[in-house]
C-alpha cells in the first residue's frame, strides 16, 4: 500500500497525502492480456522487442495481482514474454551486447536514485532563508549606506557597525553550512550503500557472479538463505523458501514463497530460508525499493524552535520600528518647537532625526541569536555523537528536547532483535535463567544434540558490526543460541573451538533421514545414526501442545530417564500455558531411541513414544537498558508507545516489562485493523491514548504521526525498515537505527541512533532540552542588551543629546562580540540531568517565558536607570564639569557610561546562568568554556579602555581611557547586577507578563483534551447521526417488508381464488368439498376434464366454479400431459421445471411458482432481518 501510494503521489502531485491506504484501479481495457504490448503502447523501438511492458510489471508487483500474471501464462508465459527461460536464463542471442542494451533501454537499470548530497554552496544558501539573517541583511545594508554615505559617519568610522553585521552574517552562514556539510560527509561514510554486492544469475544455462547494478529484467536470479534480493521479482522454483519481507512490510513472520499464493519477490527484501530462483521483472526506480526512495528527496519542514524564532525576531522588529518612530517623532516635535523659539530650521537635522531612528532598528536586532543557535546546536550535535547519535538535521538537536510523543519499534529498538530462549520446563521445573545452573553434562549434551541436528539454521559472525547474525529460521537460531550459551558456562562437554559449537555436534552426527515440518504435522524430527550403534536416534521439535502428547518418558536434569505421567503433562500443559501467557513463544523438544538402522527408516515419521527433554519458552528480548530509557523518557513527559507489527499478546507482555504499560494507569491497546476501520474523529479521540498498536502497518505509524501533529504534539518516531520511512520523513524527529536499519530508512530520518538503544534517545531529549534553555539563557541576557541600549539612546534623542552615549563602534562591541562571545558561553554549558525532570516545553511553550520576561524587566530597569543617572547627572556625580572642555567632559561621560554597561552586562551573563534558579554560580566550575569568555571579554574591555582609548582612535570612534576611581566605580554598578539578579527571582511571577512553562503546558493539554473532546463528541455525534439513519433504514425497510408481504399475501389469496388446485396439495377448502373418485373436493362434470386440459394446454389461466377438485381420471388426463402429482413439492417444482426449459408455463405451473416465489422471497426476508438484527447488535457492543 505504501508503494502504491508513493506512486500515486509521484505521479499526481495534487495528491494530499504522501501514503493513504485506498486502493485505486486502473481502468483496464479489454484486451485478453494486459500484459501484452502493443506497438502503439511501446513509445520506444527497444519496447517493441518484448511482449510485456515496463509498466505492467511494475504494477503486477505493486498491486500483487496475480491474475496479471495469470493472463501472461503463468511464469512460463511471462518468462517467454521476456524472452528469457526458466531454466537457462538468457540465453542465446539475448546475450548480445546489443540484446542486452535494448534490454536496459526497455526496462531500465538497477541503479537506484538516491538523495543527492547538498553542495556546500546550497547549504550555504538554505542558511540564508532564515528570517533572522534576512533582516540583519537588511540592516548591514542600511548600516553601511548610512556610515558610508553621509559625511559625518564616515568620519567617526560609522560604517564599521555594516561590516561587521556583514562579518557576522557570512560566520553564521559559513559556521552552519560547514557543520551540515562535515555531518553530510560522516553521514555518507556511515550509510555507504552498497548496492554493488555479488549476485548469482543463471545466463546460457550456467551461474554468473555479477553485481547487483548488472542484474537486468529477465534474468534468473539465484538466491539462498542470507542473500539480498537485488531486485523485484517472480518466484520460479525452490525449496523451503522463505523471504524476510520487515524491512518492506513491516511482516515480522518470514514469508513463504511459491508460484500459487505468493510468488512476488522484494527488492530490499532477504531470504531468511531455504534456496531459490525468481525471474527479475522490476529493477531500479521501478522496483518497491526505487519508488520508495523517490519519495524521500522532500524538503523538511520547519522546527517548533523555527517557528517560535520567526515570531520572536518579528516581535524585536516591531518593537525596534515602534521606538524608532517615536524617536523620529519626538526629535521632530523638538525640532519645531526650537524652530519655532528662534533656535533655527535646519534642514539637515532631519536627515540626522532619520538615521538616528534607523540606528535604533539595527540596535534592536539580537545579532547573537543566529551564532547563540547554531553553536548552541553544533555543540549538542557534537556531544550527541559521543552518545552514539549522529544528528542529520542540525535543528533536531533542539527538536527532540520538545519532543511529547515517541512512537517505537518494538523490534531492535524496545528489544534486542534476537530471538533468544528466555524461559524453559526441563525435568519439571520451571526456569526463567538460561542456562539452567543444575543441568548435568549429560543433559546438556542431549539437549545441544538435538537442538544442533534437527535444525537447518545457522550463525555467522559480523565483524563489521560486532554481532552475530542469524540466518535461516529464527527459532532455530535461538536454540543454536542456546548452544552457545551451554558451552560457555562449561557444560556439555563440548569440545572447545573457534567457530561455534553447533557446528561440531553436526559434522560428528550425519542427517540419515529429515522428516520436514509441514502445518498439518507442526513439528520437524531429523534421524541420526545412534551413537551406541546398531540402531538410529529421532530428534523432534514442535508445537509444545502436539509433542508432548507423544512423550511417554521425560530425561530428568541430571541425566536420568523416568516416566512421563499424567500429572506430568498436565504439569507441562501449564507450563505451556503460563509461558504463551507472557507473550513467550513454546516449543518442546524430545527424542526417542530406535532399534531401527538409519538406511531402513520408514517414510513417515516414527515419532511416539518419545523422551522429553523440555519446553522452552523463546522471544526477543528487551535490551537490558530499554527499562531504565523508559522510565526516563516517561520521567521527563515523554509519552512512549509501541507501535508493532506484532500480535497483541506478545506486544503487550513487551510492553509492561519495558514499563510502557503500567497497570492503574490510562494505556490503550488497539490492533491496526481496529484502528483502520475507525472514522477520523475516533483516530483523533484515542491518537495520544494509545500505549500499544500491535499488528499494526506502516500506514498506521504514518497516519498516528500526522494525526497527533495535528492536535499540536510533538512528535518522535523510530524506524529500522523501509517501510518506515514515510513516518519518519513526516515526523518531527524521526530516529533510525544504524546497524539493523536499511539505507532508506537512515535516509528519511534526523538523527540516527549509531547502537540501536533506546537509551541514546533519552540521551538526545537530554540534550535537546539543553540547547533550548541554552537558547533562553542566552535571549535572557541579549534582551537585557537590547532593551537597555535601545531604550537609552531612544531617551538620548528624545532629550536632545546630540553625542549618543553608546557610538557605534562601543555599541559594536556590546552588540555583536560580546554578544557572540555570550552566545558561545551559554551555548556551551552542560546540560543538568534535572532536565529531565520537567515536561517537554512541547510546540507551543513560548521561547521567552514569565520567568525571562520578570528577569530581563527587571533587569533592564537597573541597568537602564544606572545609564540615565550617570547620563544626566553623571558630571557632578564623578566630578567631571572642571576637567576640560565639553566634548571632552562628554566623551569621558560616555567613555564611563560604556564601560559601566560593559561591566553589567559581565555580570548579568553570569546571572543568565540560571532563569528561576537562585544558585547563579552553581557547577560553575563544570563550565571552562564559560570562565573562559567571561575572563576574554573582561580582558578585551580593559586593552579597548586603557589601549585603543589612549590612542588617536578611542576618541574617534567614542570613548578614552579611565581613571582607577571611575573603573572601580563600573565594576561596583556592574556587580550589581547579581543581587538585582537575585531580588528579581524572588519577586512574585504574577506581576510580570507572559506564561510560565507550566501555564503554557496546562493550555496546550487544555487545547488537546479539548481537541480530543471536540474528537470524540464529534465521532458520537457522526455515531448518533449514522445510528439515526440506520434506525430510520430499519424503519423504512421493516415498512417495506411488511407492504411486501401484504401484497404477496393478496396475490396469494386471488391466486387461491382464480387457480387450479391440484393434488394432494389442493388447500383444505378444496378437500372439504366433497371428493370425486380417488380425489380431493368436487368432481369435475362430464367433458369439465377435456376442457380443463384444454386451457392448459394453451398455457391459459383455468377459471373455477365453486370448489374444484380432481378425480382419478382427470389425475390420469393431466399427468398425461407431462404433470407428476404425486403431491410432493418437489415432484411439482420439477414438473414446472421441465415445462420451464420449454418456455410453456401452465396456469397451474404459474401458481405454483407464485407460491415458492413467495415463501422464497419470506426466506430471503427474514435473513435480511436476521442479516440487520446482527448487524445492530455488533454495533451496540462495539460502542458505535
Amino acid at each position: 500500500t505504501m508503494v502504491r501510494s508513493a506512486r500515486a503521489t509521484l505521479r499526481a502531485p495534487t495528491v494530499v497525502g504522501a501514503f493513504s491506504c485506498r486502493r485505486v484501479k486502473r481502468t483496464i481495457t479489454p484486451d485478453p492480456d494486459p500484459l501484452l504490448l502493443s506497438s502503439s503502447d511501446a513509445g520506444s523501438e527497444a519496447g517493441l522487442m518484448f511482449l510485456v511492458t515496463a509498466e505492467s510489471l511494475e504494477e503486477c508487483i505493486t498491486e500483487r495481482e496475480k491474475s496479471l500474471l495469470v493472463n501472461a501464462g503463468g511464469v512460463f508465459g511471462l518468462a517467454s514474454k521476456l524472452k528469457t527461460d526458466t531454466k537457462q536464463g538468457l540465453h542465446g542471442e539475448q546475450l548480445g551486447d546489443a540484446a542486452l542494451e535494448v534490454r536496459r533501454e526497455a526496462y531500465g537499470r538497477n541503479e537506484f536514485e538516491y538523495p543527492p548530497p547538498k553542495t556546500f554552496l546550497r547549504l550555504c544558501a538554505a542558511a540564508f532563508n532564515d528570517l533572522t539573517i534576512q533582516i540583519l541583511c537588511v540592516a548591514a545594508l542600511i548600516s553601511l549606506g548610512i556610515g558610508a554615505g553621509v559625511a559625518s559617519h564616515r568620519e567617526e568610522y560609522g560604517y564599521l557597525e555594516g561590516i561587521a553585521i556583514v562579518a557576522v552574517v557570512c560566520f553564521v552562514v559559513l559556521l552552519q553550512a560547514g557543520i551540515d556539510y562535515s555531518k553530510e560527509i560522516k553521514f555518507r561514510q556511515l550509510n555507504s550503500v552498497k548496492d554493488n554486492y555479488a549476485v548469482k544469475v543463471v545466463r546460457g544455462g550456467e551461474v554468473h557472479a555479477v553485481t547487483a547494478g548488472e542484474v537486468l529484467v529477465g534474468d534468473l536470479v539465484e538466491l539462498v538463505a542470507g542473500d539480498k534480493v537485488p531486485a523485484d521479482g517472480i518466484f520460479v522454483e525452490g525449496m523451503k523458501f522463505k523471504a524476510n519481507e520487515a524491512a518492506m512490510t513491516g511482516e515480522p513472520i518470514d514469508i513463504g514463497k511459491d508460484t500459487e499464493r505468493d510468488p512476488f519477490m522484494l527488492s530490499g527484501t532477504s531470504i531468511s530460508e531455504g534456496s531459490g530462483r525468481m525471474i527479475v521483472t522490476c529493477v531500479g526506480g521501478r522496483s518497491q525499493w526505487g519508488v520508495i526512495l523517490k519519495t524521500l528527496i522532500v524538503e523538511p519542514g520547519s522546527t517548533p524552535l523555527q517557528d517560535r524564532l520567526d515570531v520572536l525576531v518579528v516581535t524585536i522588529g516591531n518593537f525596534g520600528i515602534g521606538a524608532a518612530v517615536l524617536t523620529f517623532l519626538a526629535s521632530m516635535i523638538r525640532w519645531i518647537i526650537n524652530g519655532a523659539n528662534g533656535k533655527g530650521w535646519d534642514g539637515l537635522k532631519i536627515l540626522e532625526f532619520l538615521i538616528n531612528s534607523v540606528t535604533i532598528v539595527v540596535v534592536a536586532i539580537p545579532e547573537g541569536l543566529p551564532i547563540a543557535i547554531t553553536l548552541g546546536l553544533a555543540f549538542a550535535m557534537r556531544k550527541m555523537m559521543a552518545d552514539q547519535n549522529l544528528v542529520r538535521r542540525l535543528e533536531a538537536c533542539e527538536t527532540m528536547g520538545s519532543a511529547t510523543q515517541l512512537n517505537a519499534d518494538k523490534t531492535g529498538t524496545l528489544t534486542q532483535n534476537r530471538m533468544t530462549v528466555t524461559d524453559a520446563w526441563f525435568g519439571g521445573k520451571q526456569y526463567d535463567v538460561m542456562p539452567p545452573g543444575d543441568a548435568s553434562d549429560a543433559f546438556a549434551d542431549m539437549l545441544a544434540e538435538s537442538c544442533c541436528v534437527n535444525s537447518d539454521a545457522n550463525l555467522a559472525k559480523d565483524v563489521d558490526k560486532g554481532i552475530t547474525d542469524h540466518i535461516g529460521s529464527k527459532t532455530e537460531c535461538a536454540l543454536l543460541q542456546l548452544v552457545e550459551d551451554l558451552r560457555n558456562a562449561g557444560k556439555g562437554n563440548a569440545p572447545p573451538s573457534q567457530h561455534f559449537a553447533y557446528v561440531a555436534k553436526r559434522e560428528a552426527h550425519e542427517v540419515a533421514q529429515r522428516y520436514h515440518f509441514t502445518s498439518a504435522r507442526k513439528r520437524m524430527s531429523t534421524a541420526i545414526a545412534s551413537p551406541s550403534g546398531g540402531g538410529s536416534r529421532l530428534h523432534c521439535k514442535g508445537a509444545s501442545e502436539i509433542v508432548v502428547t507423544m512423550c511417554s518418558k521425560m530425561m530428568m536434569t541430571d541425566g536420568s530417564v523416568v516416566d512421563f505421567k499424567p500429572a506430568d503433562l498436565d504439569a507441562a500443559n501449564d507450563a505451556i500455558t503460563a509461558m504463551a501467557s507472557t507473550g513467550l513463544r513454546t516449543l518442546c523438544i524430545a527424542y526417542v531411541d530406535l532399534k531401527t538402522a538409519p538406511g531402513a527408516l520408514p517414510e513417515d515419521a516414527p515419532e511416539e513414544n518419545l523422551t522429553l527433554l523440555g519446553i522452552v519458552g523463546i522471544k526477543d528480548p528487551i535490551r537490558p537498558e530499554t527499562r531504565e530509557a523508559v522510565r526516563l523518557l516517561r520521567g521527563a513527559g515523554v509519552v512512549v508507545r509501541m507501535v508493532t507489527g506484532d500480535n497483541v499478546l506478545t506486544a503487550t507482555a513487551i510492553a509492561r516489562e519495558a514499563g510502557i504499560l503500567v497497570d492503574g494507569e490510562e494505556g490503550l491497546v488497539l490492533e491496526g485493523p481496529v484502528f483502520r476501520k475507525m472514522s477520523q474523529k475516533e483516530k483523533e479521540s484515542v491518537a495520544v491514548k494509545i500505549r500499544v498498536l500491535a499488528r499494526s502497518s506502516p500506514a498506521d505509524k504514518l497516519t498516528l504521526v500526522n494525526l497527533q501533529k495535528a492536535l499540536g504534539e510533538v512528535v518522535s518516531v523510530t524506524g529500522d525498515g523501509t517501510n518506515d520511512a514515510p513516518a519518519l520523513k513526516e515526523a518531527d524527529v524521526g530516529f533510525a537505527l544504524g546497524i539493523a536499519g536499511t539505507e532508506i530508512a537512515k535516509e528519511a530520518c534526523d538523527i540516527v541512533i549509531l547502537d540501536d538503544n533506546i537509551q541514546s534517545m533519552a540521551k538526545a531529549v537530554l540534550w535537546g532540552r539543553n540547547v533550548f534553555q541554552s537558547i533562553r539563557k542566552f535571549l535572557q541576557f541579549q534582551l537585557v542588551v537590547n532593551v537597555v541600549a535601545v531604550s537609552l539612546n531612544f531617551i538620548s534623542a528624545c532629550a536632545g543629546i546630540e553625542e549618543l552615549p553608546l557610538a557605534a563602534v562601543p555599541l559594536l562591541w556590546v552588540n555583536m562580540i560580546m554578544d557572540s562571545m555570550g552566545a558561545l558561553a551559554l551555548a556551551t554549558e552542560p546540560p543538568s540531568p534535572k532536565l529531565m525532570e520537567r515536561k517537554p516545553f512541547g510546540r507551543f511553550a513560548p521561547l521567552v517565558n514569565k520567568e525571562m520576561w520578570r528577569n530581563v524587566i527587571v533587569m533592564s530597569t537597573y541597568q537602564l536607570i544606572v545609564c540615565l543617572v550617570l547620563l544626566f547627572a553623571g558630571e557632578d556625580l564623578l566630578n567631571l564639569k572642571n576637567k576640560g572642555d565639553h566634548h571632552y567632559v562628554v566623551l569621558r561621560l560616555n567613555s564611563v557610561i560604556f564601560n559601566t554597561f560593559v561591566m553589567m552586562q559581565v555580570f548579568s551573563e553570569i546571572n543568565s546562568r540560571k532563569i528561576s534558579e537562585i544558585a547563579v554560580f552553581e557547577n560553575i566550575h563544570k563550565s571552562p568554556v564559560f570562565i573562559s569568555i567571561i575572563i576574554a571579554t573582561v580582558a578585551t574591555q580593559v586593552a579597548l579602555i586603557e589601549g585603543v582609548g589612549r590612542s588617536v582612535v578611542g576618541p574617534a570612534v567614542g570613548f578614552m581611557n579611565l581613571s582607577g576611581t571611575e573603573w572601580w566605580v563600573s565594576v561596583l554598578i556592574g556587580t550589581g547586577a547579581l543581587p538585582v539578579g537575585l531580588v528579581a527571582r524572588l519577586m512574585p511571577i504574577k506581576w510580570f507578563p507572559g506564561k510560565t512553562d507550566e501555564e503554557a503546558d496546562k493550555e496546550a493539554q487544555e487545547n488537546a483534551r479539548a481537541a480530543q473532546l471536540a474528537a470524540a463528541a464529534a465521532a458520537e455525534a457522526e455515531g448518533e447521526a449514522q445510528a439515526e439513519r440506520f434506525r430510520a433504514f430499519l424503519q423504512k425497510t421493516k415498512q417495506e417488508l411488511a407492504e411486501a408481504a401484504t401484497r404477496a399475501a393478496e396475490e396469494a389469496a386471488e391466486e387461491e381464488e382464480n387457480d387450479l388446485f391440484v393434488g394432494p396439495e389442493a388447500p383444505p377448502q378444496a378437500a372439504q368439498a366433497g371428493a370425486g373418485a380417488g380425489g380431493y373436493g368436487k368432481a369435475l362434470l362430464p367433458g369439465e376434464g377435456d376442457a380443463m386440459a384444454a386451457f392448459v394446454q394453451a398455457g391459459k389461466r383455468i377459471p373455477r366454479r365453486g370448489e374444484v377438485g380432481l378425480g382419478s381420471d382427470e389425475i390420469s388426463r393431466f399427468e398425461d400431459l407431462g404433470y407428476v402429482m404425486s403431491g410432493s413439492r418437489h415432484s411439482r417444482m420439477n414438473a414446472i421445471r421441465i415445462r420451464k426449459e420449454n418456455q410453456v408455463y401452465t396456469a397451474e405451473e404459474k401458481a405454483a411458482l407464485a407460491m415458492i416465489n413467495h415463501e422464497e422471497k419470506q426466506a430471503r426476508e427474514q435473513k435480511v432481518m436476521a442479516d440487520l438484527k446482527k448487524l445492530v447488535d455488533d454495533a451496540a457492543g462495539g460502542g458505535q
